[in-house]
């Protein structure tokens, strides 16, 4: 499993791999990493966009680049993945958990599989990785975590209820390993976007009532998590809007974030008006 890009040298920060990294945050994450001179393993399911991202950037930034096919919602994905790494001598100094898949619809007529599959590569895969290569980061004393959550991870979003709860995971998981690994020289840190304009999202809801000034473009996103990651911050939300909803969503009361929650995906905005008249009362609402 794995091809390699011809590199002319090896760089100072060392090699970084990027799940998801084959079209959207995933490759603008690649390109932010290259662009500071990491090594990459470039991790998709599309072959030939890993492929031909790779000799992009090797080209462009003189890195050596590895390629790795791979279905992440296949159980034993991460662990061949490990092994396949150690046996080529690759030691991860930065871990990208982008991978990501989304379901949209009322979860009771979700197909189980489809709900299955989402928890597979959105939290198992992505838990199952981070276990595997950080007790080598410790080890060494450095390296840096960096987890694809999302503004969903604040919020219940309604039609997307599985994928919002799997970025809550993401999030909580990242927070309390940031407080574990204090002193160990390795980082973690939960990349929290809200709408961008990639692929999966035009497919959803989700872009279709918001004005497209909310929409970020999947370069500043990987950049801003690019660099809070080195800095090793522990959650960035691109965007002032998302810093706005991040930073209320656990102070606002729970009826107020739910209906925010509906809004986002497309609906609920009589909800979200009617709740907000319902808390200009002085008594306000119960959760």
């Amino acid at each position: 499993m794995g091809r390699s890009e011809a590199g002319t040298r090896r760089n100072g920060g060392g090699w970084a791999l990027v799940t998801g990294a084959s079209a959207g945050i995933g490759a603008e994450l690649a390109r932010a990493f290259a662009s500071r001179r990491y090594d990459l393993v470039l991790a998709a399911r599309r072959e030939p966009e890993i492929d031909a991202l790779g000799r992009e950037l090797a080209a462009a930034h003189a890195v050596r680049v590895m390629t790795m096919p791979v279905d992440l919602s296949l159980a034993g994905a991460p662990q061949a993945m490990a092994e396949a790494l150690r046996a080529a001598g690759v030691e991860v100094a930065v871990l990208v958990n982008n991978a990501g898949v989304l379901i949209e619809g009322p979860f009771a007529t979700e197909p189980l599989d489809d709900v299955v599959n989402l928890l597979q590569v959105n939290v198992v895969a992505l838990t199952a990785l981070t276990r595997l290569f950080l007790p080598a980061m410790i080890a060494r004393g450095e390296g840096r975590i960096l987890n694809v959550a999302s503004i969903a991870a604040f919020m219940p979003v309604p039609r997307l209820a599985v994928y919002a709860a799997a970025k809550a995971f993401v999030l909580s998981l990242t927070e309390a390993l940031a407080e574990e690994l204090h002193g160990t020289g390795v980082t973690a840190t939960a990349l929290c976007p809200g709408l961008t304009d990639t692929a999966m999202m035009r497919g959803s809801a989700l872009g279709r009532p918001i004005p497209a000034a909310m929409v970020m473009s999947p370069r500043a996103v990987a950049e801003a998590g690019c660099a809070a990651c080195l800095k090793g911050e522990t959650i960035v939300a691109p965007g002032l809007v998302n810093r706005l909803i991040a930073g209320s969503a656990s102070m606002a009361p729970r009826p107020l974030v739910r209906a925010v929650g509906g809004a986002m995906n497309g609906g609920g905005w009589e909800r979200l008006a009617a709740a907000l008249r319902g808390f200009g009362g002085a008594g306000g609402r119960r959760s």
